[in-house]
């Protein structure tokens, strides 16, 4: 098709195209290569080797459908890029992420439903590559799934709610036994605490959600609390924030990322380019995050480390979670700021599994994942058990390495970002040799 292939690319998409994709059908299969390689046309050319069409890929965020829909045209297959119903349906700027339910329960009311028009149900049969989001539900009958940016599939995904917002969420909640119930659940509850939520509470909650979002024909806050209760862990923070964590693993498909440590305990057969260029790092063993050592004297010694990083680097990027971030305030010029202005200078404090841990480009000097960012060890053991049902062991270390590393590739998307990287906590002494695949770590980095 008169296209220069990169190195590696060739041989990539031969090995995929004869044994990785067949078993991605199947089962869990993994591509990793570092980026710049040309992972997604490598992909899309051994699908067409394969001749394994139509396929759906799966994507984090509808801002990267473009690209695979370009790479895609570019080999003469034809996509379609499938939006979501937050993006296609009129009613969905009245009801936001309420629009789900209202549609499952309501369409009847819904004249582009009734009329056959509605665009979300609809899709080209002669399509070769449906583009989607990760949560879309109806996805076409396809014998494989490509899963882009797999690294996301296994940080957990974390929703909080105040105690504020939890007790506005009830207050709207009709049904007394059902409000005093929930009530007797969730509120008074003290930190660090795992919640066991009955299926049966949680499927009136939902009932009772949807009568509420039809009847008054508005979005309703219960639709937040269900979301968050109906993860896969659900507990509360040290700051008695309400939270459910999840992670989005599916059973089977083609996995494909740059990082995803742990690959070859996720998936039955894995294709890995070992990376050509490494960021600069050190592991910062004086500090850690850990529960029971993270004292008033070891916040201290975190916010002494990032003031000596001042003396020398003019923008420090740190990710933290919430409970470490709050202790690390005082030394932040910007701590989760609305906006990042583009002049920053100083220290942007980020937590680690916020808003800006995905999805966003960061120039930066310095990037310091400060603590091993696991998630609290009562919601770490709930995933951990949910995760070896499904035969894979270790999930909350392998979920805090990629959290760790998605924190970091906000800062080196392009080939010419060359942050150092301080991992700040003794526990990621544990997973130097994974770590090592990404990082260099050099001795004269130590301060």
């Amino acid at each position: 098709m008169g296209l220069k292939p990169r190195p590696g690319q060739v041989e990539a998409a031969q090995i995929l195209a004869t044994s990785m994709l067949e078993a991605a059908t199947r089962e869990r299969a993994a591509f990793i290569a570092p980026p710049g390689f040309g992972k997604t046309l490598t992909v899309l050319v051994a699908l067409k080797l394969s001749k394994i069409l139509p396929a759906t890929w799966r994507v984090r965020a509808h801002t990267l459908t473009r690209h695979v829909a370009e790479q895609c045209s570019i080999i003469d297959l034809k996509p379609e890029v499938l939006l979501g119903r937050e993006r296609v349906c009129p009613y969905a700027a009245k009801f936001g992420s309420d629009i789900h339910a209202w549609c499952a329960a309501a369409r009847y009311r819904c004249p582009l439903f009734r009329s056959r028009t509605c665009r979300y149900y609809y899709y080209n049969i002669d399509s070769d590559v449906f583009i989607m989001n990760y949560a879309r539900a109806n996805a076409p009958p396809v014998p494989l799934t490509v899963w882009d940016e797999a690294h996301n599939l296994v940080a957990p995904r974390e929703v909080c709610l105040s105690v504020q917002e939890v007790i506005d969420a009830l207050s709207e909640v009709r049904d007394e036994d059902l409000r005093k119930e929930l009530e007797e659940k969730l509120l008074y509850l003290s930190s660090s605490t795992t919640i066991d939520v009955p299926p049966v509470l949680l499927n009136s909650l939902y009932k009772e959600y949807v009568r509420i979002l039809v009847e008054s024909d508005k979005p309703t806050r219960l639709g937040r609390l269900y979301r968050v209760l109906s993860g896969q862990a659900v507990y509360t923070n040290e700051e008695r924030d309400l939270c459910g964590a999840r992670i989005l693993l599916p059973r089977r498909g083609l996995l494909v990322s740059a990082t995803l440590p742990g690959a070859d305990k996720i998936a039955s057969a894995t294709l890995e380019i070992p990376w050509s260029r490494r960021l600069r790092a050190a592991i910062v063993p004086h500090i850690t995050t850990r529960y029971s050592e993270f004292d008033e004297a070891m916040a201290e010694r975190a916010r002494t480390f990032l003031l000596k990083l001042l003396k020398k680097f003019s923008r420090i990027t740190v990710f933290a979670t919430q409970r470490v971030a709050k202790k690390l305030a005082p030394v932040a010029s910007l701590y989760e700021p609305e906006d990042i202005p583009p002049d920053w200078r100083g220290v942007l404090l980020l937590h680690s599994r916020g808003r800006y841990s995905e999805g966003i480009d960061l120039k930066t000097d310095v990037i310091v994942v400060l603590g091993a960012p696991y998630l609290p060890p009562h919601a770490s053991e709930r995933l951990r058990r949910l995760m070896e049902r499904l035969g894979i062991k270790h999930a909350d270390e392998l979920a805090m390495l990629n959290t760790t590393l998605q924190c970091v590739g906000r800062a080196t998307r392009k080939p010419e970002d060359n942050p150092v990287v301080y991992l700040a906590d003794y526990r990621f002494e544990r997973f130097e040799d994974e770590l090592s695949k990404y990082f260099e770590f050099a001795e004269e980095l130590q301060l």
